[in-house]
């Protein structure tokens, strides 16, 4: 039976739960004690289910979006990030296009929303020369669907009191929550920043 695809907006969420650290024992100018402030992201997912060689779905469906309602903070030190307490709401219009064998069909928009609820987390990351952030575990971020994005990197500016990192994030896997294996795809550019207590 002909599964009819439903759009993957859970995939477009991202969760921003976990964190990440630098060399143990090195002080850096990150170390602290930060507010969260924001998190922003341009995201976009796309899921192919391949039926046969000529039947194939897919569905594309991109966001932006800014945090609202941040909560928590992030201590950073001892080569730790540690959160306490984070959380965020993120609201938004997401556009998607459903695609059967490259033919649109469908497309439009439809509101997304997420809560995260008060999360504690503690990880590692690595500073790389004076702008740039290694997280050899994932980072700061995993993608939706529960699954980490794997290493990934990104860029951090410190300006005052405030801390600005940019991380791309990108990963692949299946998803078979629809009970069809999908092969989904997701990337996003997230913006994290905190603010010095």
């Amino acid at each position: 039976m002909r599964m009819k695809f439903l759009l993957p907006t859970a995939s477009l969420l991202l969760l921003f739960a976990s964190a990440c650290k630098k060399d143990s024992g090195q002080k850096s100018a990150l170390d602290g004690n930060w507010n969260f402030t924001s998190m922003s992201a341009n995201t976009s997912s796309t899921a192919v289910v391949n039926y046969s060689v000529s039947d194939i779905e897919k569905t594309v469906t991109t966001s932006s979006f800014t945090s609202t309602d941040n909560k928590g903070t992030v201590s950073i030190g001892g080569g730790v990030m540690t959160t306490k307490g984070l959380a965020y709401t993120i609201s938004a219009d997401a556009s998607y296009a459903y695609y059967i064998n490259d033919v649109v069909q469908q497309s439009g928009t439809q509101p997304v929303s997420y809560t995260l609820p008060p999360t504690n987390s503690v990880s590692s990351f690595k500073l790389v020369g004076a702008d740039s952030i290694y997280f050899p575990a994932g980072g700061f971020s995993s993608m939706g669907g529960g699954t980490t994005g794997g290493a990934s990197g990104g860029k951090y500016t410190l300006s005052g009191n405030t801390l600005t990192m940019i991380m791309k994030l990108d990963t692949s896997f299946v998803d078979n929550s629809l009970g069809v294996p999908a092969q989904k795809h997701d990337v996003a550019t997230q913006t994290v920043v905190l603010t010095r207590q």
